[in-house]
């Protein structure tokens, strides 16, 4: 009997489930947070001292987490090890073994849980920067739509809200570049370790009992990193060398002959084991039957890697359904699950491969069983130490260090705030803290500032200003300003790069110059220097640079009547169509015939 992975099926859906009550549990904090103040002037100031807040009970919350995350995988693994020690037991011949599991077989597993402990428990910092990245998005989306006259803010809240209960908490980015949801991750991390406890306890107790070497198993649809093994004899601690191996069967008595392929060391370094994969092995028995190798379906591999992408799909589809709150949206979202699903059933007819349909469901959160914040409180100093130093030395360090946290931008307070709640540093946690709550303040002077200013805007507009002048007026821009600034952002949205207008006009302008070039040369039949252009070598692309005296002794008599027609723009006319559509006309109007 081979250990089986889907024996420890399961184990890990109890580490997942305390993270969708996580996750929940943070969305439903974010929501109540952003209510608050939705429907007065003060919103965004009130916002500002939210995050502060929210950001503080959510580092409390997640640290809650630690102790029953690392309670519920060691609990995991002792039951994945137990399962693996009983399937060696079923594997080896003869009565079963009532001794217990080796002790050093025990350590390993509970390093094991340790090491898994770390690695979910690590992805807190990134919840949190997740959390109030994410609450910062919205609040600033929800500004900018209904500072642009997008609907109302509440209804620009849940649609910003909608979307971030959609694409959910991330807490872990792969190399590959991929957002881990929370409880994806979490289940991943514990399910790749059951695995490894249950291999541990079979493999400990096969070598407790003196075997060495195991026969690898074999299924149809192998990932290309594990086909090469398959069926062939491997060595568990490597003490048995690769090559030829003589054994006499326990069956018949007969000498048998093997090859053993490769240590399990060297197999796993190959890629046999990798997280999620299905093969086992068994005991090896001279002479007894193989299993038997299936014959590789290459396509059948890549239409199971087919399948888990549309699982993913409809989980997602299923998010945005969930978080669907209007009867339109909540249409749209269902016909949207139905849709993929429907896919999957026509992948699956077409395939022939297994449908799964619990991979295709999403793990529901409660809130209500998330569990309840740490409160984050300073610990005191430890006995013998003075309660605090003399005052002067005192208000000079917290002088300097709060210079210190001036000095650093929003990203880099955050990251240490993240330091700090890894540290337990619950002074610099204060500090950090206060320093927020300073940024919160300045940043709600802005905002009531800017909310004058908008006032200001809307009475000018009403009064029938346009838009360039009300915003003068109101904001203190000048609209050779806002023109220079949308030029900028249009031309970067081009692809055009430069620190300053005139850097990216530059750029454009050889672009326009250059299209302007091959319209006249296909207008001229190429005819385009005259005598004078021909025997001095000029290139005609140059005739659209420099001063317009030069470009027309060196044009032929037909450029020079396409330009006439159609214009020959300079870089201070390509500049002002963009920044004052009035100078240049002027431009084009102060310019002679270039046909006289």
């Amino acid at each position: 009997m081979a250990f089986e992975p889907a024996a420890v099926a399961g184990l890990q859906d109890g580490v997942a489930q305390i993270y969708a009550d996580a996750e929940v549990q943070l969305l439903a904090r974010v929501a109540k947070a952003i209510e608050k103040g939705i429907d007065t002037p003060q919103w965004v100031s009130v916002q500002l001292g939210e995050m502060a807040r929210l950001s503080k009970e959510a580092r409390g919350f997640l640290l809650s987490l630690d102790p029953l995350v690392a309670q519920q995988i060691e609990a995991t693994l002792l039951a994945a090890h137990a399962t693996g020690v009983a399937a060696a037991d079923s594997d080896i011949p003869g009565p079963p073994s009532s001794a217990p599991a080796p002790v050093i077989s025990q350590e390993a597993v509970a390093a094991l849980a340790a090491e898994a402990t770390a690695a979910v428990v690590s992805t807190h910092s990134q919840i949190l920067r997740s959390t109030v990245d994410s609450y910062r998005q919205v609040v600033a989306d929800v500004a900018g739509r209904v500072v642009t006259g997008v609907g109302t803010r509440r209804e620009a809240t849940q649609a910003a809200l909608d979307q971030f209960a959609a694409r959910g908490i991330s807490s872990f980015r792969d190399k590959a570049g991929r957002n881990w949801r929370i409880d994806t991750y979490a289940e991943m991390a514990v399910r790749t370790a059951a695995l490894r406890a249950l291999k541990q306890g079979h493999t400990d107790r096969l070598l407790e009992r003196g075997y060495d070497l195991v026969v690898i198993s074999s299924h149809p649809r192998p990932a290309p990193q594990c086909k090469r093994f398959e069926g062939r004899i491997v060595s568990l601690t490597g003490r048995t060398p690769n090559g030829k191996v003589e054994a006499t069967s326990p069956l018949t008595g007969t000498p048998v002959t093997e090859t053993v392929v490769a240590s399990m060391r060297e197999a796993e370094s190959a890629g046999l084991h990798h997280p999620n994969c299905k093969h086992t092995h068994t005991l090896w028995v001279p002479g007894a039957p193989r299993p038997k190798v299936e014959p590789y379906d290459e396509q059948g591999y890549a239409d199971e890697q087919q399948l888990r992408r549309m699982e993913r799909q409809v989980r997602e589809a299923k998010r945005q359904q969930a978080a669907a709150i209007t009867p339109d949206a909540k249409k749209a979202a269902t016909a949207k699950v139905r849709a993929r699903q429907a896919a999957i059933r026509d992948h699956v007819d077409r395939t022939g491969v297994t449908r799964r349909p619990n991979r295709e469901r999403l793990r529901d959160g409660d809130a209500s069983n998330a569990n309840t914040l740490t409160t984050l409180t300073r610990n005191p100093n430890p006995p013998g130490l003075p309660a605090k130093p003399p005052v002067t030395q005192a208000q000079a360090k917290l002088t300097r260090r709060k210079r210190e946290l001036e000095q650093l931008d929003d990203k880099e307070l955050a990251d240490l705030a993240e330091k700090a709640v890894n540290d337990l540093d619950m002074d610099l946690l204060d500090r950090i803290e206060a320093e927020d709550q300073h940024r919160s303040k300045l940043a709600a002077k802005r905002a009531e500032r800017w909310a004058r200013y908008e006032r200001k805007y809307d009475e000018l507009m009403a009064d029938g200003w346009d838009h360039e002048s009300a915003v003068e007026k109101a904001y203190g821009i000048s609209v050779k300003a806002q023109r220079s600034q949308a030029a900028i952002s249009m031309l970067r949205g081009q692809g055009y790069e430069g620190k300053s207008f005139n850097d990216l006009a530059r750029h454009a302008f050889k672009d326009n110059a250059y299209t302007h070039w091959l319209s006249a040369e296909e207008a001229t039949n190429g005819y385009m220097l005259s005598k004078a252009g021909q025997a001095a070598g000029v290139d005609p692309r140059s005739l659209w640079f420099g001063n317009a005296t030069t470009a027309e002794k060196y044009a032929s008599e037909e450029l020079r009547a396409y330009w006439d027609q159609h214009s020959r723009p300079t870089l201070d006319e390509f500049k002002a169509d963009l920044l004052d559509p009035q100078e240049a006309d002027r431009i084009r109007s102060a310019r002679g015939d270039f046909l006289r």
